[in-house]
């Protein structure tokens, strides 16, 4: 093979190995749950602030708009350090594990698992890609949790 041909083969290589990577970038995440396998776009979701490969998404209670529950997908190794900011009152594991502290305690939760922790001073972190469902009564919220939301979501 000529030089010149050897060349623009590896110019065609290269191109294709772009176009490639652009492709598989644009292709959603493929979650799989203990039972099945979720494809999720995560468009929509909202970033957490101490690391945004955390996803969340708020679940309006039609019928109680003083419960605040959300929904969470914590990817294996990330991690968050509430310190007043919000308030979980119960958290549901759906898939998933995740060790959490709070109140000088660790626990460990699993998919198909509740805790109610009542605490707004929670370090989480995901053992593995994990589900989550929080919810708490806003009623029960310290004013500095309630001012951090009021500031941060309006």
């Amino acid at each position: 093979m000529t030089d010149e041909k050897h060349k623009l083969l590896e110019k065609i290589h290269q191109q294709i190995r772009e176009k490639k990577a652009l492709l598989k970038a644009q292709l959603p995440s493929v979650h799989r749950i203990d039972d099945g396998v979720i494809i999720r776009f995560f468009t929509k979701w909202d970033n957490c602030e101490d690391d945004d490969s955390i996803k969340f998404k708020k679940i309006v209670n039609v019928d109680n708009p003083d419960e605040s529950v959300v929904f969470f997908y914590i990817p294996k190794g990330a991690s968050f350090d509430l310190k007043q900011r919000y308030y979980i009152g119960c958290v549901t594991c759906l898939d998933g594990r995740m060790k959490l502290t709070y109140d000088k305690q660790t626990r460990h939760i699993e998919g198909y698992s509740k805790a109610c922790i009542n605490s707004s001073e929670i370090v989480g972190y995901a053992l593995e890609n994990t589900y989550l469902l929080t919810s708490s009564d806003k009623k029960k919220w310290a004013q500095e949790t309630l001012n951090h939301v009021k500031e941060v979501h309006g």
